[in-house]
């Protein structure tokens, strides 16, 4: 080799043996940042240095070559780690996978696993109140040639097995996408690597990570391989999927996935000793979601409503789960969101959940026993999670085997109850083994455990001979050399002589340098100093190397019981699966019992018809946090109301006075009621639903190129497209967005169809002229806010009453909102010559002196005119001619448009 390429190898970065291993994984992980163990610390270099260091906080320094580096503790890397997956970065953990005092050259190492934001299983990285799945989606072409017909999920929690797929209509995955929350999708990889624009879609709506996988590993063929591979079957039937189902391939790429980033076969280290970990043994087998047993809430409903967090803040503070939220398990908190996202449509599943409710109320003893015991029970989910990727500490341990002690104190407290007579009998079937394993740790190891095996501490004394022969080495050592000394004493005849230890040079016998001819023929001089000499017997030296490893040959020794206890753990895997099931549906009851008991909740009526009937309903989020402040309201929709049957409500009247809220309470109600839950109200009775719709609030998407106009036709049009008869629809202000007179047709052409379509239905709006639909409609009642004017003030009563209101009082609200009094003023003076110079006829009376719409009671066709009187004008021999009969409110509104322009440019 020449000088000058010597001097090059010299310059490299990568010169050395361990930076050259460093950039071997470097290049396998290209978008991870790499975690490099190096001894007691983890390292990171070059531009991941640079990435951590600004991320984590930590210091930026150099090594040798210029090389950027920066690294952490390895007992403290679990919060680092946190720091990374929030800033939306991947972490590839490189460990040693040999001792270095054993290796031979560079220490052997090896990437042990792929840390994903799809993929934690670490406590201090999740939210034990939120699920964190990673989720795969694909869309397929439909058999018929049609585009993108169908769309395919599977998503898997990792931290706690469970294993889903789903068939969806294409236009509605990233509705299921927003109601499941992943936390990563995988997706079709384009051939450019640019991310599709649906997959944004899905990003923005979800707020999840997003990685693209290649093609081929959606395919059918890849995914039915390695789904045989990881359960052990020749084929799928056993859970329900049939041949050539093109769910295979989407559960596939999960699978795959998590086998990649888990590192399965790999020998870990960890401080259950070095083994060969399968981190996905727990994961339970797919299980194909029966949509159909849900009710339908899409993800605007699920923003607009506020269910899993507000739309101001995008936090959970303040949303219905926030308030709702009061459950004693990690279980159960995770189990409630499901619930609240996914409420049954089924009568006879909400009516069980009811029955359990309404015992619990009835019986607040039986109530409060269940809730402290199930308040003992840890994690078991997540915990049997980390138990199988062996990532599972001490404290897990015990945790699990305090947790499992419970089972029977629950088949006690239930026991002998009809409404949870269910739950009794699958607990029962639980708890025998449950019990036997709690008992088994407990019996090993100490109440209050160590939070790692470091140093070892969680067995007990007594449990294991070779452990206690070590612990006694390390207590006893003193007494040992206390008693040595005085043999050697007495042997040699030198009371001089002293037994002592340094960390140079060990245990050593010392005699003075006038008594060293007293040393025994088989001691072994290992130290001379100025006037003594020190010496070594092999009674000595055994005792040394006893000593000195007793620490840790007891950790070591530790290390294989607690190996061996999470094994019993991990055999007992499905059984702590279904127990923690149980654990959450139970919590999630006592929760809806507490509030129910709590707040004057009442259990609603569940019936088939089309009707949402409610006494005294009160939004369950402002129910809390006003109190006796927060004014009830009735809610009457496929009912009878003073002769006609109602399926649409016109809510007319000012800002800030309650529709909105109305609307909401009356959506939240009708979904807590498919929930199981008992509802604010002082009674209700609501009929099944197949799904909610709500369009409320003004937003754009600028990320999409879309106005607040475009959303909101986008969502209107979703509604009109799919709502049946059975569906509840929400809508607020809808045509704002645009030109009056564009807004007030589409508005009024929407309330049409809705009431065609008879599905249950509150409409909020300004638009004071919808309000002669129910003229012409038998099913639309006009409804509208209390005010009470004092002084020139106004009043909000929040009541909402029959019939249209007659003001919109804005300008009071603007006033209310801190608007310059001058501009309040000026804003009155131009309302009063607007008024003046419409003679209350409304936008139209600028064409002549024409009176107010009206509606003919003739043919129940919408009529713009009644009886007129009128000049001479071009204009009005236009309108003399019309066919009234046959226009629609649009054509009508164009023509007075054109006729306008026509007079203002004459």
């Amino acid at each position: 080799m020449s000088k000058q390429s010597s001097d090059v190898e010299k310059k490299s970065p990568y010169s050395t043996p361990a930076m050259k291993q460093f950039k071997q994984f470097k290049d396998e992980y290209p978008d991870c940042i790499l975690f490099f163990r190096m001894g007691d610390f983890y390292e990171m270099f070059m531009e991941d240095a640079e990435v951590c260091a600004r991320v984590m906080g930590i210091s930026l320094t150099q090594r040798s070559a210029g090389v950027p580096m920066c690294g952490m503790p390895h007992h403290a890397m679990e919060g680092y780690l946190c720091k990374m997956i929030e800033g939306g970065y991947k972490v590839a953990i490189c460990d040693q996978l040999e001792d270095p005092k054993d290796a031979k050259g560079v220490v052997k190492r090896g990437v042990t696993r792929v840390v994903t934001p799809g993929t934690l299983t670490d406590a201090s990285l999740l939210d034990e109140g939120r699920s964190n799945s990673l989720m795969g989606v694909m869309w397929v072409d439909g058999k018929d040639g049609t585009v993108r017909s169908e769309g395919l999920i599977a998503w898997v929690e990792l931290s706690t097995g469970d294993f889903y797929l789903m068939r969806v209509r294409a236009d509605e995955l990233v509705d299921e996408v927003a109601r499941i929350g992943p936390a990563e999708v995988l997706y079709v990889e384009d051939v450019g690597g640019e991310r599709p624009s649906a997959i944004n879609a899905i990003c923005g709506a979800v707020g999840c990570a997003a990685t693209g996988r290649p093609g081929w590993e959606f395919r059918y063929e890849e995914g039915f391989e390695v789904l045989c591979q990881q359960y052990g079957v020749k084929g799928l039937g056993g859970f329900g999927i049939d041949d050539g189902d093109t769910l295979v391939g989407v559960a596939g790429v999960v699978m795959r996935y998590l086998m990649e980033t888990q590192k399965l076969g790999v020998t870990v280290p960890g401080e259950r000793g070095a083994a060969v970990v399968n981190g996905i043994a727990h994961l339970k087998g797919p299980k194909v979601f029966a949509r159909r047993d849900f009710l339908m809430v899409d993800q605007v409903s699920l923003r607009s409503l506020e269910v899993d967090r507000t739309l101001k803040s995008g936090g959970t503070e303040g949303s219905l789960l926030s308030v709702m939220k009061d459950c004693k398990t990690a279980m159960g908190k995770r189990m409630l969101r499901q619930w609240l996202c996914y409420p049954l449509a089924e009568k006879g599943g909400i009516e069980q959940r009811q029955r359990v409710v309404g015992a619990l109320v009835e019986d607040q003893f039986f109530l409060g026993e269940l809730r402290e015991t199930l308040g003992q029970v840890q994690d078991v989910g997540r915990i049997v999670g980390r138990m199988s990727v062996g990532r599972g500490n001490p404290r897990d341990l015990v945790s699990l085997a305090m947790s499992s002690g419970r089972a029977q104190d629950l088949v006690r407290i239930l026991d002998e109850r009809d409404a949870v007579a269910g739950y009794c009998v699958r607990m029962k079937e639980l708890a025998e083994e449950l019990v036997k394993f709690g008992m088994a740790v407990m019996a090993k190891c100490v109440d209050a455990p160590p939070a790692h095996m470091r140093e070892g501490g969680l067995i007990r004394d007594g449990v294991d001979q070779e452990l206690d022969e070590y612990r006694g080495l390390q207590r006893d050592s003193n007494t040992w050399l206390a008693g040595y000394q005085a043999r050697l004493i007495e042997q040699t005849g030198v009371t001089a002589l002293k037994v002592g230890y340094n960390r140079v040079f060990g245990y050593y016998i010392e005699l003075t340098a006038l008594n060293k001819d007293k040393a025994g023929a088989s001691w072994t001089r290992k130290q001379t100093l100025k006037n003594a000499e020190r010496y070594i017997t092999e009674e000595l030296k055994e005792f040394e190397g006893k000593v000195l490893s007793a620490k840790d040959r007891a950790v070591t020794r530790e290390a294989t019981l607690f190996g061996d206890l999470c094994e019993k753990a991990e055999g007992l895997m499905g059984v702590l699966q279904r127990y923690a099931d149980m654990v959450g549906e139970l919590d999630v009851l006592c929760c809806f019992a507490q509030r129910s008991s709590k707040y004057g909740y009442v259990k609603p009526e569940i019936v088939e018809g089309n009707v949402l009937d409610v006494v005294g309903g009160r939004h369950p989020v402002l129910d809390e946090l006003l109190g006796d402040g927060l004014v009830p309201n009735d809610v009457k929709l496929g009912v009878d109301v003073d002769g006609r049957w109602v399926s649409l409500g016109l809510i007319t009247g000012p800002n800030m006075a309650g529709k909105s809220t109305y609307i909401r309470t009356a959506a939240l109600i009708a979904l807590l009621a498919h929930t199981g839950c008992f509802v604010p109200a002082e009674s209700a009775t609501v009929g099944l639903m197949d799904r909610i719709f709500t369009r409320i609030g003004a937003s754009d998407e600028l990320h999409t190129g879309q106005s607040t106009f475009m959303v909101e036709m986008t969502e209107t049009a979703n509604i009109c497209n799919h709502a049946t008869d059975k569906s509840l629809v929400i809508l607020d202000e809808i045509g704002r967005g645009t030109s009056t007179l564009d807004g007030l047709s589409l508005a009024w052409a929407i309330t049409e169809h809705l009431a065609k379509l008879g599905c249950r239905t509150f409409f909020a709006t300004h638009y004071h002229e919808i309000t002669q639909l129910p003229e012409r409609f038998d099913n639309v009642m006009n409804l509208n806010v209390t005010v009470r004017e004092w002084q020139e003030e106004i009043v909000f009563l929040h009541r909402i009453v029959a019939g249209a209101a007659d003001r919109s009082y804005g300008i009071h609200v603007a006033k209310i909102a801190g608007l310059p009094a001058e501009v309040v003023e000026r804003a009155n003076e131009l309302l009063g010559q607007l008024e003046v110079n419409h003679d209350g006829a409304g936008l139209i009376d600028e064409l002549g002196n024409l009176e107010t719409a009206g509606v003919s009671g003739g043919d129940g066709q919408m009529m713009l005119f009644g009886e007129t009187k009128y000049i001479d004008h071009p204009a009005i021999e236009v309108l003399k001619d019309l066919k009234i009969e046959t226009m629609t409110p649009m054509g009508a509104f164009d023509l007075l448009r054109k006729l306008r322009e026509e007079m203002v440019g004459g």
